[in-house]
């Protein structure tokens, strides 16, 4: 049997254009599937790893000083209310006008009468300072009435019981009606024992 060569043919297969379209279709989608899959490049962060920690161990810092600040505020004392409230010192008094053993001259005004008699009077008055003063006169004195102005000279004197004849020249009881009530108000206060009591008619008070 004889045998002819198989000829090949020269040029294009007939339909190779058909089987190779879609190869090639198949390739570019392949490539494009491939392109898609990978991921394009990540920013940077702006803050690094070590910044982070740092900022993380000053919050619990400041998380940890909390914490103490409120534990010392609930251990902190607090006023007992039923506590008796802190005492005050009692106002201080109006400093007199005068001091013990000094000589006087005053013009002031009466404010009050303590007692008239034949042989003394005792009365009380209103001097600069806005504070009563206790005079007391081993002479008689014109009838006084409140309000009225006078001129009263003598020396401050402190009004004791045991001396009060010897430093005003009068018994009490001579010169009041009721010692005890006088001595009740004016013992170790400040008093005038006058010399000289003289009514001025008219005139404003020192």
């Amino acid at each position: 049997m004889t045998r002819y060569p198989r000829r090949l043919p020269s040029g294009p297969v007939p339909g190779w254009r058909r089987r190779a379209l879609p190869l090639g279709v198949v390739l570019l989608a392949s490539a494009a599937l491939v392109g898609c899959g990978q991921d394009p490049d990540q920013p940077q962060p702006e803050v690094t790893a070590e910044e982070l920690e740092d900022v993380r161990d000053e919050v619990s810092a400041l998380e940890r000083r909390v914490e103490a600040l409120e534990a010392d505020g609930a251990t902190e004392p607090t006023a007992d209310p039923g506590a008796p409230a802190p005492e005050t010192s009692p106002p201080a008094e109006a400093t007199p006008q005068f001091t013990e053993g000094e000589d006087v001259s005053v013009r002031a005004e009466v404010v009050g009468l303590i007692a008239t008699t034949d042989i003394g009077t005792a009365f009380r008055v209103s001097t600069g300072s806005g504070r009563a003063v206790a005079v007391v006169s081993a002479t008689p004195v014109q009838p006084l009435q409140v309000q009225d102005v006078v001129r009263v000279s003598g020396t401050a004197t402190a009004v004791d019981r045991e001396t009060f004849e010897r430093e005003f020249g009068i018994a009490p009881t001579v010169i009041f009606d009721d010692p005890e009530a006088f001595f009740a108000g004016e013992d170790g206060q400040i008093a005038i024992a006058a010399d000289q009591v003289e009514p001025l008619d008219g005139a404003a008070v020192d």
